[in-house]
């Protein structure tokens, strides 16, 4: 697939790996309820309810927040010749122009593989958001090395599909980018 046979390519949610996450986050959830008011030893513990009970509540934030993600109508993923806008992470760093972007790579860590967005000026997408989206993405841009990184585990793609569409358009924008505005030199 080239980017030049595709002027946009939106890629959709995969709603079977979504609807998995949903459902395991509500079942982490239970089993965190059910430990808070079930377990012996749970209720002699302050500590061991607020960790349970903080549990819970993550769960059952990462379960509303992927079902919002489940009945979105839009593409997770939009990718164009002037950048691409990624929906499925909570950290919104909107549109990326491909002017802003110096490398695209492909990462790994222990939690599966990624793309991972070298940018110009990462400050500038640093600070979009409210300050709990701006700590995760100063928290990434320290891990990963840019606060914008992208992942096919909620995308019907594969992660080399996803990594060849933003090469290609990449690619293509870089190359346009180089490439003299007119054949001819200016008339005198």
């Amino acid at each position: 697939m080239s980017a030049a046979e595709n002027a946009e390519i939106a890629i959709p949610v995969s709603r079977s790996k979504i609807g998995f996450l949903v459902i395991a986050s509500l079942g982490m959830a239970a089993v965190a309820c059910w430990v808070l008011f079930s377990a012996p030893g749970v209720k002699e513990s302050s500590f061991r309810q607020g960790v349970l009970g903080l549990g819970a509540a993550f769960f059952l934030l990462g379960a509303w927040l992927q079902f919002r993600s489940l009945v979105q109508r839009e593409p997770g993923l939009v990718v164009n010749r002037q950048g691409f806008l990624f929906r499925l992470t909570g950290l919104q760093f909107g549109w990326v122009d491909w002017a802003d972007v110096t490398d695209v790579k492909e990462g790994r860590t222990r939690g599966g593989a990624f793309v991972l967005i070298k940018l110009r000026d990462p400050q500038k997408y640093i600070a979009r958001g409210n300050w709990l989206q701006r700590l995760a993405k100063a928290i990434n841009w320290r891990l990963s090395g840019s606060p914008v990184t992208i992942t096919s585990g909620s995308l019907q793609v594969t992660r080399s599909e996803l990594g060849q569409i933003i090469r290609a358009f990449f690619t293509e924008a870089k190359q346009a980018e180089s490439q003299p505005l007119s054949s001819s030199p200016p008339a005198m």
